[in-house]
C-alpha cells in the first residue's frame, strides 16, 4: 500500500508543526509544508499538492475559520485559505489537528468543526473533553525543550513575551506601536517578539535605544527559563507555556496594550498558581522563586505512529 502525501499546513506563528514535518521527512515519508507568512506565499506549493494524483493526509495547527481576508488584514499574510476551504480543496483521506495555543487550543466557535478531524493530537489531558467529537491522543507540547529539567543560565530579571503586537503593527505601523510600548520599557526588561518578519524594523529601533531584544525565533518555553519571571500584556499561549516551565508569570493590565477582552479570559489560568494578574511592574515582588516544570514533553514517535497508522487505515478502507 502506498502512503499518502502528508501535507502540513498553517500560517505565521500559528504554525507549530515544523519539528514534526522535519522528523517525518527524515524518516522517509513524502511531506509538503504549506507555511504561509508575509514573505512566503503557498499558492504554487498548494497547486502542486492539488495536482498530485494520490491520496493526501492533512496535518494542521491552523484556526478553522481564519480566511484569506482575515490573514491579510490582521497578519499581512497573502493568499492563505481558511482551513475549512483547504480541506474542501484537497479532500484529505485523513486529517490530524494539533493546536498552536496552549491557553485556547480551540476558539469557542471552532469546536463544532472537530467532527471533520480524524485525530486530535492533544498537548495535555485537558483536551479529552472533546472526545465525543473526534479521536483524542495526548502527545505533549511540541515546543517543550529537550533539556526540560536541567538548570539554565540566568540572562536577566524579567522577559516580556509580547502578545498581539503583530496586529497593532500591521494596522497602525511602527511609530504608533513604539508609542504604545513606551510605558513597558525598563532597563531590566528584555523583550521577545513572535517570529514575524514584520518586527525587523521595530527591533532595530529598540536595539538602537539600548533595549535588550531576544531572538524572536526562540521558543517561549526555552527563553522563559533564563529569567526570574515573565511579563505579558494579555492571555496568549505564552502565559501557560512560561508558567508550566515553572517560571513566575505576571499579566500586566494597567500600562496600555492590555485589551479589555482579555479581562474576561483570566479564568483560563486558574489552575496555575504561578500566574498573577497585576496592574503594573511595581506589584511584581523583588524576589521570585521558580518552580519545577510541569510541561509534558512531545512524544514524537507516538504522534507519527498515530498519523501514519490513521492515514493508512483510511486508505485501506477505500480500496
Amino acid at each position: 500500500m502506498t502512503d499518502p502525501l502528508f501535507v502540513f499546513f498553517g500560517a505565521e506563528s500559528e504554525y507549530v508543526l515544523n519539528p514534526l514535518y522535519l522528523e517525518m521527512k527524515n524518516r522517509g515519508f513524502d511531506c509538503v509544508e504549506l507555511h504561509a507568512t508575509p514573505d512566503v506565499t503557498i499558492t504554487a506549493a498548494l497547486e502542486a499538492v492539488l495536482a498530485a494524483d494520490r491520496p493526501k493526509a492533512l496535518v494542521t495547527s491552523a484556526h478553522f475559520g481564519w480566511d484569506e481576508r482575515y490573514m491579510m488584514h490582521q497578519m499581512g499574510v497573502p493568499d492563505c485559505p481558511a482551513l475549512v476551504e483547504l480541506i474542501a480543496r484537497i479532500e484529505p483521506v485523513f486529517t490530524a489537528y494539533y493546536p498552536h495555543d496552549l491557553s485556547q487550543p480551540l476558539l469557542a466557535g471552532e469546536i463544532a468543526n472537530l467532527p471533520a478531524v480524524d485525530l486530535y493530537l492533544a498537548p495535555s489531558a485537558y483536551e479529552h473533553m472533546f472526545a465525543g467529537l473526534t479521536d483524542i491522543l495526548t502527545v505533549g507540547w511540541i515546543k517543550t525543550p529537550q533539556d526540560l529539567n536541567e538548570p539554565q543560565d540566568r540572562w536577566g530579571r524579567g522577559l516580556w513575551l509580547t502578545m498581539s503586537l503583530e496586529y497593532i503593527l500591521v494596522e497602525h505601523g511602527t511609530t504608533k506601536t513604539l508609542g504604545l510600548m513606551h510605558d513597558w520599557l525598563r532597563d531590566w526588561l528584555w523583550i521577545k517578539f513572535p517570529p514575524f518578519p514584520q518586527f525587523d524594523e521595530i527591533e532595530g529601533l529598540l536595539k538602537a535605544r539600548g533595549i535588550n531584544i531576544l531572538d524572536r525565533d526562540m521558543y517561549p518555553t526555552v527563553a522563559a527559563r533564563h529569567f526570574d519571571f515573565v511579563v505579558t500584556n494579555g492571555e496568549s499561549s505564552v502565559v501557560r507555556e512560561s508558567a508550566m516551565m515553572g517560571v513566575e508569570t505576571f499579566i500586566v493590565t494597567d500600562i496600555g496594550l492590555f485589551g479589555n477582552q482579555s479581562r474576561r479570559n483570566m479564568w483560563q489560568f486558574a489552575d496555575l498558581e504561578n500566574v498573577h494578574v497585576v496592574p503594573n511592574f511595581e506589584h511584581i515582588p523583588a524576589m521570585v522563586e521558580k518552580r519545577p516544570p510541569v510541561m509534558q514533553p512531545f512524544d514524537m514517535d507516538r504522534a507519527i505512529d498515530a498519523i501514519v497508522d490513521g492515514a493508512r487505515q483510511k486508505i485501506a478502507r477505500r480500496t
